[in-house]
This record gives structure tokens, C-alpha cells and sequence, in this order.
């Protein structure tokens, strides 16, 4: 799982991180800063700022569950919520975004959808797109706020810009794969235009074309299924409203747990949002440049250097580390083949069910 680019990159993150502390912090004002916490203090705030994530984490999968309901497709709590700390460890570990962490969901929630990848792609790709709403929300508030309340420094403009532009061309992408007429048929024929120029074989051209169609005609079926029933879609996001609520109260106990009060939810709010940007644009980097950056953010909110530098340290351990050593043992207990044995080959290679009709989408989860 943990290849060696990864671990070099972390290295080399953290060492980056070191050398911005020492050479811009310094390491006498953070020691002076841990000398002077009441100690229980500290432990309970920190120990609220972990049940926050814990709950944020929960709820997210609240959303992906609440997809699955809609579509009357049974999987227990349990596997949703050990299959999202595994795509987030995913995330979080491997570079390349949020891309791993989808397939990893995809590929892990494909059996207990029945092996249908249309479903299992759909209610993940859904769940994000809920989530990215709630979060481009927020963004777009942030950055204004930022721009009329602030200097914003270029170097932060430049990835929010990005980052939107992204967005929307993916967002784009899925709802013409999921809503415009003639859509699938043109990605079967592209892919088995490559597909036929690599592979000679006449039926395993027709199994993998058969296959694929299947797949994006059941994940256009589930979109079609959200989109006519709108209401449905209020609960789900509703816990992705909650779920980002709560990873900003850790960000507020981290900072109650080093005894500043001086800086409010909504710019808490607002450096949550640019931060998650940044961890976006630099995903292949994903340890340094987001700790410089959130120390400089909480420092334009007027927060002491020492201060932010340990409010990022603390929170960073427990977003980005604590979810790593977490997901790690999950992987393991659920077996890494179960993470990489349903790769996206795998999911052009397994029977393919008939299409199912809009609300009628129905699994059955294993029963283990």
C-alpha cells in the first residue's frame, strides 16, 4: 500500500515543515507556549477536537448510507463507515487528489452491491458531489470574505481559481455522462476503439463492451433516479452541511486547547475552506505545504506565530496523521486484497445484471 514515492514525499514535507518552524517560528516560543497550557485544559479540548473528527467522519458517511436508502440498496453502517476511513486513508497516503480514495470506495462497496459498479460508482460520486457543493459553498464565501476583509496573498489565489476550475469540469463531465442523451455511447466507443487497437480477441471485445455499458447505463439510471426525486436528497445533505460543521469545531477545540478564544468559527470557516483547497491543488505533496500555509492563514486572522505554528501542528496530527495510523489497521482487518482485487479492470470483468428501473435499484448486502 505504501509506496516509496509516498513515504519520500511525507519525508520531505515534514523536514520542509521543520525548517519553516525553526526558521520563521522558532522552536523557544512553541516550548514557552507548551510550558504555559493547563494541562487539563488540553486534554479535554484535545479530546473534543478527536471526538469531533470521529463524528465528522460519521457523518460523511451518513451521506454515502443515506444514497444507498434511496435506492433501497442494503449495506450496514458498519462497512460504509469502515469503507470511507479506508478511501480517506487512501486520499490522504497515495497522491493523486481525491481519486484513489473514490476508486478505493467504488471498488470496496462493489460487493456489497452485488458486483454492480454502476451503483457502487454512482452512490460514491454522489456523496462527493454533495459534499463539494456544501464545501464550493463555503469556498466561494471564504474567498469573498477574504478579498473584502483581507490581503489575500497571490499564492493563494492562484489554487482557489484552480481548484474551481477543476471542479466544474468534472462536475460537468459526470452529469453528461449521468443526463446527455448519447453520452455513454460515445465513451463505449472511444474506449473500444482503444480497447480493439490493444486486444485481438473478438469476444473479449464484446464481453468488455457489453460490460461497460452496463456499468454507465446503471450509473446514468442512479443519477436519473436522484434527479427526479429531489427530496430525497435533502437528508443526505443535510449531514454534509453537519459533517463539514463539525471539522470546523476541531479546528475551534484545537485553538480552546492552546487557551486563544481570539479568532471565530466564521474564520475558522474561511481558513478551513482555503486550506482544503491548497491540500487539493498539492495532493502529490501532501505534507508541508499545508502546514506553511495554514500557520500564514491563522497569522493574517491576528493569531501569535507560536500559536498558529502549534494550532496547525496539533491539528494536522489529527487530520492527516491520526486518519493514516487509524486507516492502516482498517486495511488490514478488511484485507488489502479487498482494496486492490476489485481494481477498475475488475470492474469491467464480472457478470453484468440487467439495468435496473429508476427506484428500483435494489441489493442485497452480505450478511457478514
Amino acid at each position: 500500500m505504501v509506496g516509496k514515492k509516498s513515504v519520500v514525499f511525507m519525508a520531505f514535507g515534514l523536514a520542509a515543515f521543520a525548517l519553516y518552524l525553526w526558521l520563521f517560528v522558532g522552536f523557544e516560543g512553541l516550548i514557552t507556549l507548551i510550558q504555559q497550557l493547563n494541562v487539563y485544559q488540553y486534554a479535554l479540548f484535545v479530546g473534543l477536537a478527536i471526538a469531533a473528527l470521529c463524528t465528522s467522519v460519521i457523518f460523511d458517511s451518513l451521506i454515502w448510507d443515506s444514497l444507498l436508502k434511496i435506492l433501497k440498496v442494503k449495506v450496514k453502517f458498519r462497512k460504509i463507515l469502515l469503507y470511507n476511513w479506508v478511501g480517506n486513508f487512501v486520499e490522504l497516503l497515495i497522491p493523486g487528489a481525491t481519486v484513489g480514495g473514490e476508486v478505493a470506495r467504488i471498488a470496496l462497496a462493489q460487493k456489497e452491491t452485488n458486483h454492480d459498479a454502476g451503483i457502487a460508482a454512482a452512490t460514491v460520486i454522489g456523496s462527493r458531489i454533495i459534499s463539494t457543493f456544501v464545501y464550493s459553498g463555503g469556498l466561494i464565501v471564504a474567498f469573498v470574505l477574504l478579498l473584502f476583509t483581507h490581503q489575500l496573498p497571490f499564492y493563494l489565489v492562484t489554487p482557489v481559481i484552480l481548484v474551481a476550475a477543476g471542479t466544474s469540469v468534472m462536475l460537468l463531465c459526470i452529469f453528461a455522462v449521468a443526463f446527455k442523451a448519447g453520452a455513454i455511447d460515445k465513451i463505449v466507443s472511444a474506449v473500444m476503439w482503444i480497447t480493439k487497437k490493444l486486444m485481438k480477441n473478438p469476444l473479449k471485445q464484446e464481453s468488455i463492451q457489453n460490460k461497460l455499458y452496463h456499468s454507465l447505463s446503471s450509473f446514468s439510471e442512479v443519477f436519473k433516479t436522484f434527479k427526479n426525486h429531489p427530496r430525497k436528497l435533502v437528508k443526505p445533505t443535510a449531514y454534509a452541511i453537519t459533517a463539514w460543521l463539525f471539522s470546523l469545531v476541531l479546528y475551534l477545540m484545537i485553538f480552546y486547547a492552546l487557551d486563544f478564544t481570539a479568532i471565530s468559527l466564521v474564520d475558522l470557516a474561511t481558513v478551513y475552506c482555503i486550506i482544503t483547497t491548497v491540500e487539493t491543488v498539492t495532493a502529490g505533496v501532501p505534507v508541508g505545504a499545508v502546514e506553511v500555509t495554514m500557520v500564514n492563514m491563522f497569522s493574517i486572522y491576528g493569531v501569535p506565530i507560536a500559536t498558529a505554528a502549534a494550532a496547525t501542528t496539533i491539528t494536522r496530527l489529527l487530520t492527516y496523521w491520526c486518519q493514516i495510523i487509524v486507516g492502516y489497521p482498517i486495511v488490514q482487518w478488511i484485507g488489502a486484497k479487498s482494496l486492490t482485487g476489485l481494481s477498475l479492470k475488475s470492474m469491467l470483468t464480472l457478470k453484468p445484471k440487467e439495468v435496473v428501473p429508476n427506484l428500483n435499484v435494489t441489493a442485497t448486502a452480505k450478511s457478514n
